[in-house]
């Protein structure tokens, strides 16, 4: 069929993968500093260290326009 791309070199649909490993990120704040916004990046999904409500960590979501809050519940079992 042809050549495996491995999952790490696959893009996005719709843009580049975002490789974030190195340059983690508190808030939307450091994402916007870093040029990282929702709308040069929809539907990507960034994990943000103290970017919840009480500085919890979070999940963002960009629909395009506003980065989404997701909050990450209980440990799964």
């Amino acid at each position: 069929m042809g050549k495996e791309i491995p999952w790490s070199f696959q893009k996005m649909r719709g843009g580049e993968q975002l490789n974030l490993k190195s340059r983690p990120f508190t808030n939307v704040a450091s994402l916007t500093a870093a040029g990282i916004t929702p709308a040069r990046n929809p539907g990507a999904l960034l994990y943000l260290s103290a970017g919840g409500t009480g500085s919890v960590p979070c999940l963002v979501i960009s629909d395009g326009t506003n980065w989404k809050q997701i909050a990450i519940g209980a440990t799964a079992v």
